[in-house]
């Protein structure tokens, strides 16, 4: 089976790691996988299956580079992995199509209503739409995309990687933490849907209360002036440690007692809220995209509202209160990962769909 994984990302995202976990395992069971991606791109440095270097800043160009390699290799599988590079496949699908395209959705934002977005997804091109969360699905359904065409998949996530055994003193030590600091934090990327600032009103909220609490936050452009300013205007310098982009997020995550994830929407299956269960932190996540899927609240973690400071601020408490409970919950939430959300699984749900489409019964 030759396999195209595809993806126009430079930068280091959950969405990329899935495509790296995905190509790389196929590859070591002994399939023909060729990742193509753009030069200098996180993928390029990262993955060890074989590459094919496409600069896609220009979608037609790279349209028309797809394409010949469409007719000079005759992929059975085309796997595009983001949006642009999905766009890229089916324009060179009008040139030379392949045999069969698959996209993943990964945000749980609606379709786009324009006439463009909606064919995009509801071309018969497209053999398979892959959906990480049962949230997304139910959005392209809305957007017209046949059921049968559209396949929940969970994202999977590396169980050994993140794991409770997993220390975070060097961490705790490099922010000059007091040891026995509670110290709760936000893992995500600096943008205007990861609801940083209910977050930081609920630091401070915390904070009013509370002596002995620190907050982390990391992820691209949380080290950003943007943020600086955000967390001065709470009177919050001091108590919000700022990471920007780690790549020892397993030792991040465990030197937490609390992970909070307060999206106000987007959220495919949120990797920072798995791989938080994985390493039995209790979670608080906000209830929108498929972060319902992954916590069953009051059981492996806590649900709130988006948007709504007082919730979380009020959750915090409950698990800061409740030392016993906030254990269980984390030790239940790991049960829930390696049993439903792991990498094999991931791994193992795609290369069922890849032979059920190329012997005909998808």
């Amino acid at each position: 089976m030759k396999i195209f994984e595809i993806s126009n990302s430079i930068n280091y995202s959950g969405g990329v790691a899935q495509m790296i976990l995905l190509s790389d395992a196929l590859s070591k069971k002994g399939y023909d996988v060729t990742v193509i991606c753009q030069p200098g791109s996180e993928i390029e440095k990262r993955s060890v299956s074989g590459k094919t270097l496409l600069k896609m800043d220009s979608q037609f160009r790279a349209a028309l580079a797809l394409a010949r390699l469409f007719s000079e290799e005759q992929p059975d599988i085309v796997h595009c992995h983001h949006a642009k590079a999905h766009n890229i496949a089916l324009l060179a699908s009008l040139i030379s199509r392949p045999k069969n395209i698959v996209s993943t959705r990964r945000v749980s934002f609606p379709v786009a209503k324009n006439p463009v977005a909606v064919l995009k997804y509801r071309t018969s091109r497209n053999r398979k739409i892959v959906a990480v969360s049962g949230r997304i699905k139910s959005f392209l359904a809305a957007a017209g995309v046949a059921s049968e065409r559209i396949q929940v998949i969970y994202s999977g996530t590396d169980c050994e990687r993140f794991s409770p055994a997993v220390s975070g003193a060097v961490v705790r030590n490099e922010l000059g933490l007091p040891a026995d600091a509670t110290v709760i934090g936000k893992i995500a990327n600096y943008s205007s849907w990861k609801g940083y600032d209910y977050f930081l009103d609920a630091c401070a909220d915390i904070v009013a209360v509370r002596k002995n609490v620190y907050f982390v936050v990391a992820g691209t452009g949380t080290d950003s002036s943007g943020m600086k300013e955000k967390i001065a205007a709470r009177g919050l310098e001091g108590r919000v440690k700022m990471l920007g982009f780690r790549n020892d997020v397993p030792e991040v995550i465990a030197a937490l007692d609390i992970s909070v994830n307060v999206s106000t929407g987007g959220e495919g299956i949120s990797g920072a809220v798995r791989e938080s269960m994985a390493t039995e932190r209790p979670v608080i996540a906000t209830d929108v995209g498929g972060n319902s899927e992954l916590i069953t609240h009051g059981v492996t973690g806590l649900l709130v509202p988006p948007a709504d400071t007082r919730a979380l601020a009020g959750s915090i408490e409950r698990l800061l209160d409740d030392p016993d409970a906030s254990s269980a919950m984390a030790k239940s939430a790991r049960r829930t990962v390696t049993e439903k959300f792991s990498v094999s699984a991931m791994i193992s749900a795609h290369e069922i769909l890849y032979k059920e489409i190329i012997n005909g019964n998808h």
